[in-house]
């Protein structure tokens, strides 16, 4: 009976500490849902290393397995091979950290209670370990470790520290209270409230970055609104003009037959006012495109913006979705060249349709050494938590659409092309 309570203590521990690893290693808050092959990749690294140890119990067979198990389900988010030796040693560190606290809370239990309980103590001491590792998570996950994450303000992360302190502790006192099987049932009701909180954590921060995330769009959409109706008054002051052209040729004409040059020019000039305020800098057919690379290009100022577009005045994308990719690609771009010198700075942007194929393509130079996690782009923002959203927000748009977005660097060249099927 001992060894079955034994195995069962073992494998809900060992599936434990599988999904805090998972934790670590995916590049948001764990409850975020698992890609099919990062589900098989986890079950088997949990069914590997589980049987090895039931069967071989042999520690180096252990160390090694679990080792290259590190090391394979680091390569799923980095490609890095250094950096994922890195991952999988210092994650096998903290599990034998934490296999050393649980021994050092067992410590605390009389030599004559040991030779008593052994068994029950060995299965706490198993159940110890996995609180210990999620708490390690939690630390690694915070400060620049191996996995960043959004991981909250500083109070709400403190008090999940804080609260697996205490849980830690509290076993140490169970163990002098209890005995046999109701000590391994009080510790096990611990871990499973340790990592029910842990997951309404990791709820709350995705809820917080959704929350930061509509706020977001709501902002650029209040804004994309406002110059299309800035687009659409200067169209209506074009058709004014184009309306009245007959009565300021007339005009004209007078100041010149009666050679009252100055009249002329000024008059000349008001006219040339009038139409650079009212023509937009590009014009597609588009309004939603046209509203937001006429704001672009004047937000920009002394940043230099070529556009090269093809597409038809009826398109099939919803206005929001294109000003929100245009509108980010664009923010990011002007904010890169702003930090470089003016004869340096230039954005290129190509916008095309074929056969129902949307191409989306910015090209603009920067500065410094960019930081990818993966294919992910990292933000060089210290407010990361706030920061890296425009981006996700494009991922959003360009899934929905069921396209392709790519993002390289070279020779200090930015280049972003997005790819839309509008079928």
């Amino acid at each position: 009976m001992t060894d079955r309570i034994t195995i069962f203590v073992y494998l809900f521990t060992s599936a434990l500490n599988t999904m805090s690893i998972a934790r670590l290693f995916r590049h948001k808050a764990a409850v975020k849902p698992l890609f099919l092959k990062e589900v098989a990749a986890y079950i088997a690294f949990y069914l590997i290393t589980t049987i090895a140890f039931m069967v071989f119990g042999i520690p180096m067979v252990n160390l090694v397995l679990n080792l290259i198990g590190f090391f394979l389900l680091a390569g799923l988010y980095e490609k890095k091979t250094k950096k994922n030796i890195l991952i999988a040693v210092l994650t096998y560190v903290a599990m034998v950290l934490a296999e050393m606290i649980a021994m050092w809370v067992s410590g605390f239990v009389p030599q004559s209670v040991w030779e008593q309980q052994q068994d029950s103590l060995t299965q706490t001491g198993m159940i110890v370990q996995c609180i210990v590792i999620s708490l390690f998570v939690q630390v690694l996950k915070k400060f620049k470790g191996v996995a960043k994450s959004a991981e909250g303000d500083w109070v709400s992360w403190g008090g999940v520290i804080l609260m697996q302190v205490m849980l830690i502790g509290f076993v140490a006192v169970l163990a002098f209270h209890l005995q046999g099987n109701e000590l391994v049932r009080a510790v096990l009701m611990l871990a499973v409230i340790d990592y029910v909180v842990i997951y309404i954590y990791d709820r709350l921060i995705l809820s917080e970055e959704e929350r930061i995330r509509n706020l977001l769009l709501v902002e650029q959409k209040e804004s994309y609104e406002r110059e299309m109706e800035i687009l659409m008054d200067s169209r209506k002051k074009i058709r004014g003009i184009y309306h009245d052209i007959k009565n300021h040729i007339l005009i004209l004409r007078s100041y010149s037959e009666q050679q009252r040059y100055q009249e002329l020019d000024e008059y000349l000039g008001r006219l040339q006012e009038e139409t650079q305020a009212a023509v937009p800098q590009v014009y597609t057919g588009q309004p939603a495109v046209d509203s937001m690379l006429h704001y672009k290009i004047s937000s920009a100022k002394d940043i230099p913006i070529e556009v090269e577009t093809s597409i038809p005045e009826q398109l099939k994308v919803d206005d929001f979705d294109i000003t929100v990719i245009l509108g980010n690609l664009l923010d990011n771009a002007i904010e890169a060249c702003g930090k470089m010198e003016k004869e340096k700075r230039r954005i290129q942007l190509s916008i095309k349709l074929v056969k129902n194929q949307l191409f989306i393509r910015t090209e603009n130079p920067f500065e410094g050494k960019l930081k990818w996690q993966g294919s992910r782009l990292l933000t060089q923002k210290a407010d990361e938590n706030n920061h890296g959203i425009g981006l996700e927000n494009v991922k959003r748009v360009v899934e929905k659409y069921h396209g392709t977005l790519e993002m390289n660097a070279e020779d200090q060249n930015f280049r972003t092309k997005i790819l839309l099927y509008l079928g």
